[in-house]
């Protein structure tokens, strides 16, 4: 991908697809959730960070089923020269989320994504997420 316009692009679409997948997974098969990330990963949930791959599926296994509804996707390019050449993309998701026995809350969630070589070509893994519930300010 040479010029800008391919990377926003294929950017937006994977973010897109890779979004669906994540909460679909998220919401219906959890126990795969962590293959979605990359061995050192990082997630920071509501402030509290969860550092390995390992641990964020100790993490997802201690929540409630959940049901997902996304409402926005924006994802851009990040610079190669950021990310040392490595193709990686920044995904912003927003969205209502409900946990069992919980009721529906807003969040918004960051993903950078890096491609990894697999098989059938490059596959998109999770290098860091920040989840964030929104709360109403009284």
């Amino acid at each position: 991908m040479t010029d800008k316009r391919t990377k926003v692009d294929m950017s937006g679409q994977s973010g897109t697809d890779f979004s669906k997948l994540f909460y679909e997974t998220m919401d219906k098969k959890r126990h795969l959730v962590s293959n979605l990330y990359l061995e050192t990963a990082s997630l920071i949930w509501n402030g509290n960070p969860y550092f390995g791959k390992e641990n964020i599926s100790k993490f997802y296994e201690t929540l409630p089923v959940s049901s997902t509804d996304i409402r926005s996707v924006d994802a851009q390019p990040i610079a190669e020269s950021f990310v040392q050449g490595q193709t990686s993309v920044l995904v912003s998701v927003s969205g209502i989320v409900k946990f069992s026995g919980k009721s529906s809350t807003l969040y918004s969630e960051s993903f950078l994504l890096t491609a990894q070589q697999g098989a059938t070509g490059n596959i998109w893994k999770i290098a860091a997420d920040c989840f964030r519930f929104h709360e109403t300010l009284s």
